[in-house]
């Protein structure tokens, strides 16, 4: 994915619904920092995401993109 399509794509999610369509479309993506391990809507989630530019983040808080 481009980082325009990922940045839309993680704004019209919430954390856990942008994961899966990460995982459907095999997108890699590391978790850099997670509040809740069991629930990325709640608190803060960092993640990179491939095709992202070096050094950019997603970030989530209370499951919505900031």
């Amino acid at each position: 994915m481009k980082a325009q399509k990922i940045i839309k794509t993680a704004k019209s999610s919430d954390a856990k619904e942008f994961l899966t369509i990460l995982d459907k479309k095999k997108v890699f993506y590391e978790v850099l920092d997670q509040d809740n391990i069991f629930n990325p809507n709640e608190g803060y989630f960092n993640l990179v995401v491939d095709g992202m530019p070096e050094g950019e983040s997603i970030l989530f808080v209370d499951g919505q993109y900031e």
